[in-house]
């Protein structure tokens, strides 16, 4: 049995397109440039640029303008606003370079410029915000020269680019946008754009793959979150037994049983899958961490207390949860339809995640699944659902955490 569900796996059309992903080479990685800030900012510049090869005009600067508006709840920037702009008008150079108070040197990583709009981006990849010995980072003095030096009428716009949603510019006018949301909301819709050239698909492709490298043994974004998610939901029980599998034997001679020897065999592959679903968010061997804002996070930054109630309205269907602190870290702990906690047959408690995104796909399904239905939920975005009493969104409180 055991044999015919690992054969059912590697069969799978979406597990061999996972290993041809990841048996693919990409340029950046031939050249030996996986994760050169100088790179990344220069892609960042081609992608946005509306007058760039990729011929999309300002397709891509426009989603990034999205990303602020719904993530900068306080910002009188409107989506009528937005439409407003000439977006085609913006032109991009990176390293914009420019004399502070006389002698310190600085220069912006990627900049945009129109009669209308200034874009200033600091891309950050392995390093933290430079502060040169000041008392303030490299994000204050961009802020200072552009509100200074930027014409009457013009609007700017400042972001922040790194791997971690939990690294923040110094500056507080900086949005933080992670690479995920980078590939999620920018690059992977540019690559599904109907009128995007071969070439172009081609270059987005390699730069996408190339974010599945690793930074501080964590992935700079991962690119197969659906596919990923959708074979561990049909093929769970297998996964989590090899999960368990692997991880008990780590560092032990016996590790040669079934699972084990199908992990190694797959283990690029297998990893990726287990960094993708919220269940795990890591490897077996831990050797690689999925960078994610949890519960933890949230309370120990005082943005949710112990006890804080949660829910979450899907389909026209409620769903509770609340926030319970257990041996010093906080989880969110999913309710029934009574608002009672999940207890196995022996009476305890269950029902307990890291991260909201895994708990609302299993309240959801469950409900489905007692109501008849064969129609599971495969991704949520759990953080834009799940709110609070005061009618605030967990990806409000995770903004600028």
């Amino acid at each position: 049995m055991i044999n015919e569900q690992i054969e059912q796996i590697t069969t799978d059309s979406r597990f061999q397109r996972l290993k041809y992903l990841q048996e693919k080479k990409n340029i950046f990685t031939i050249v030996g440039q996986t994760h050169t800030e100088h790179w990344h900012s220069s892609f960042i510049s081609w992608l946005l640029d509306p007058h760039s090869s990729m011929c999309l005009g300002h397709y891509a600067l426009a989603r990034l303008l999205n990303i602020y508006l719904s993530k900068a709840k306080d910002s009188d920037f409107t989506l009528k606003e937005l439409y407003g702009f000439d977006l085609n008008q913006v032109h991009f150079q990176t390293e914009k370079t420019f004399i502070l108070q006389g002698t310190k040197k600085r220069s912006i990583d990627v900049y945009g410029e129109s009669e209308e709009l200034i874009i200033v981006i600091e891309n950050k990849v392995k390093a933290a915000e430079n502060f040169n010995g000041s008392e303030v980072g490299q994000t204050q003095d961009y802020y200072d020269y552009i509100e200074r030096h930027k014409k009457e009428g013009q609007r700017s716009f400042y972001f922040f680019i790194t791997p971690s949603p939990k690294q923040n510019a110094f500056h507080k006018a900086y949005m933080q946008i992670t690479y995920q949301e980078m590939y999620d909301c920018i690059i992977a819709k540019c690559m599904e754009h109907p009128q995007i050239s071969v070439d172009s698909r081609y270059v987005l492709e390699q730069y996408a793959n190339n974010l599945r490298e690793t930074v501080n043994n964590s992935p700079m974004a991962l690119v197969n979150i659906g596919m990923c998610q959708e074979l561990y939901i049909d093929y769970k029980s297998v996964f989590d037994d090899i999960f368990s599998a692997v991880e008990q034997t780590a560092g032990l001679a016996d590790d040669n049983g079934i699972f084990c020897v199908f992990y190694h065999r797959y283990q690029s592959v297998l990893d990726e899958i287990f960094l993708s679903v919220d269940n795990y968010g890591r490897t077996p061997r831990s050797l690689q961490e999925r960078i994610t804002v949890t519960f933890d996070d949230l309370y120990k930054s005082g943005r949710l207390r112990d006890g804080a109630p949660l829910t979450m309205e899907y389909a026209g269907v409620q769903y509770y949860a609340v926030a319970e602190v257990v041996d010093g870290k906080c989880y969110m702990k999913v309710l029934d339809e009574n608002k009672k906690p999940f207890v196995d047959k022996e009476g305890a408690k269950i029902g307990y995640y890291k991260t909201s995104s895994q708990a609302g796909m299993d309240l959801i399904n469950r409900k489905r699944r007692l109501n008849g239905s064969e129609e599971m939920v495969r991704s949520l975005n759990g953080p834009a659902y799940w709110k609070l009493e005061d009618g605030r969104s967990l990806k409000e409180l995770m903004t600028f955490l």
